[in-house]
């Protein structure tokens, strides 16, 4: 059924050899990324604290009026 698909063998010396893998080089890793780790870490509480703080104010002026 593939005899009509058929081209011709493959010439083993045109195939590429194959390359070691090399991983690229990366910055070592730094531990005193302490900063960087809480200012994310604000940016990412403050706009929760704020919301929280306004829902619980909008529920507590509901309550009394």
């Amino acid at each position: 059924m593939l005899d009509e698909y058929y081209v011709g063998d493959i010439d083993s010396a045109t195939i590429p050899t194959k390359k070691t893998y090399t991983p690229p080089n990366q910055p070592h890793y730094n531990q005193d990324k302490t900063s960087e780790f809480v200012i994310k870490l604000l940016q990412f509480l403050v706009p929760l604290i704020i919301l929280g703080v306004a829902v619980g104010i909008r529920f507590y002026t509901k309550q009394s009026a």
